[in-house]
């Protein structure tokens, strides 16, 4: 409900108006509302209660004047106790206070799942993140050793790959930052959400029910989707024919981690092609020890 400035009560004009009778149109106090409902005229009024109530807002059916009581599946809106009989007849019909907390239970569900997720990827991809840094350094170690082996043949070809595998580490670290970036985004939005819905619990079921459809639609536009896969790093040694430094090395391989996000307002995609079989690069590979020869794609 909309936040004003505290009233007072239109009938004794002392206390504070927390109570608007929606028959009446007029804010009550405390003693006031229980003195009007003892009336016989005013015994069946409607009261919303609340520090803030703004009667400006209309929490009644406009064309009957008669407060909303059920709410309309078929037409997706709340209807009055008139309002069933002359339009809404043989309708899907259930009360609105129940509507509305379903509603609220429904988004409180479902934004809680989201969270959990959430974190859950976020657990996940600081893991992998770790895993395939461990598994940089292995890689640049092993290329360092086969450097030093070769001595200071190699040394220019050892900095290049290092280099090589440095600048794709950085890039991919980068990128599955981005990727945490994006799900912590999600979580404080939905501790925004969950604050929002918490502040609802004073307001009345019409206006619940409205806030709680606009936050739904905000709530739905998040679509959270598999993290991608982890990146990975290797190093496949091969046997030296010759001198020439290229024969020397082997090749290194990396998996990207490229994917598709969906976020709140825009949605930022990369998508991974993967390469035809027939386009695909074959090596010949041999063991230096053992001589054994393999061909990798």
């Amino acid at each position: 409900m909309a936040q004003t400035a505290a009233s007072t009560c239109e009938i004794c004009v002392g206390g504070p108006g927390e109570h608007y009778c929606q028959q009446c149109d007029q804010l009550f106090c405390g003693s006031c509302k229980l003195s009007h409902l003892r009336t016989k005229i005013s015994k069946d009024h409607t009261f919303v209660s609340g520090p803030n109530i703004n009667k400006k807002e209309k929490l009644l059916c406009t064309e009957h004047e008669e407060t909303f009581l059920f709410y309309c599946h078929d037409c997706d809106t709340p209807v009055c106790r008139i309002c069933i009989v002359e339009k809404h007849n043989r309708h899907l019909m259930t009360d609105l206070t129940k509507s509305a907390e379903k509603l609220r239970s429904e988004l409180v569900k479902n934004i809680e799942s989201k969270v959990i997720t959430s974190r859950q990827n976020i657990s996940k991809i600081e893991m992998e993140t770790k895993i395939y840094r461990e598994g940089v350094k292995s890689v640049i170690k092993t290329i360092t050793d086969e450097g030093n082996y070769w001595k200071q043949l190699i040394d220019k070809k050892v900095e290049a790959l290092i280099k090589e595998v440095q600048d794709k580490e950085q890039k991919e670290i980068k990128s599955m930052s981005a990727y945490c970036e994006v799900y912590e985004g999600v979580v404080e939005n939905c501790h925004t959400w969950q604050k929002k819905i918490k502040k609802m619990e004073t307001t009345s079921d019409i206006l619940m029910l409205k806030k709680l459809k606009q936050l739904k639609s905000d709530v739905d536009q998040i679509v959270l989707k598999q993290i991608p896969n982890t990146p990975s790093v290797s190093y496949r040694n091969k046997k030296p024919s010759g001198t020439e430094i290229e024969n020397l090395f082997g090749e290194l391989q990396f998996r990207d981690s490229k994917d598709v996000i969906g976020t709140t307002g825009n949605k930022q995609s990369a998508e991974m092609s993967a390469e035809p079989q027939s386009m695909q690069k074959r090596y010949r590979y041999a063991c230096w020890k053992c001589k054994r020869k393999q061909i990798l794609t």
